[in-house]
């Protein structure tokens, strides 16, 4: 299992044409995401993200009113300083809100570890989203594309899903599955 953020990122980066050619021979070959899901929850269960945080450094997150309800009551302050200080608008949805980044990541990012671990939004609970019989990232192969190069789970998920599945990139290009 590859976990150093530099490898995972140069064989992510390496094989982006790969994984893409990989999401069309799913398409084609009508691959359930269930047994995808099952594989990255036990790669998830040897990973130690609070090690990684790149999730936090590269993602956007989208927050709900409960999001920052939580929020609020964790840091001791109101749902109004929270939207203030912490969150951003969403661009053509004036009622939908992000959390704040920095050039560093998430405004709430210290180092390795969350600020606000205990109240994190659900997206960030949830992230990589592959919990067997959600429709989140591990029904939509393209997400795995953007994340495959930043996050050990999807990453290590998807090269371990071509070998269950049997596919090879060059003979998914030969038929035209690539």
């Amino acid at each position: 299992m590859v976990t150093d953020l530099g490898e995972v990122f140069r064989l992510g980066t390496e094989k982006a044409g790969e994984n893409l050619a990989f999401r069309r021979f799913l398409a084609n070959h009508h691959y359930p995401s269930g047994p995808f899901q099952i594989i990255a929850q036990e790669v998830q269960s040897h990973v130690d993200c609070t090690a990684c945080a790149n999730c936090c450094r590269h993602g956007e997150v989208a927050v709900s009113g409960e999001d920052i309800a939580a929020m609020a009551r964790h840091l001791g302050t109101t749902v109004e300083e929270v939207e203030r200080l912490y969150l951003v608008g969403v661009a053509g949805a004036p009622a939908q809100h992000e959390l704040r980044t920095t050039e560093a990541g998430c405004l709430f990012l210290d180092g390795t570890l969350c600020l606000i671990y205990e109240a994190r939004p659900k997206a960030c609970r949830e992230f990589p989203h592959v919990a067997t019989g959600s429709h989140t990232l591990g029904s939509r192969p393209a997400s795995h594309d953007r994340w495959a190069a930043m996050c050990p789970i999807v990453y290590n998920a998807i090269e371990a899903y071509k070998r269950v599945t049997g596919f090879h990139a060059r003979a998914a290009a030969q038929t035209g599955d690539g």
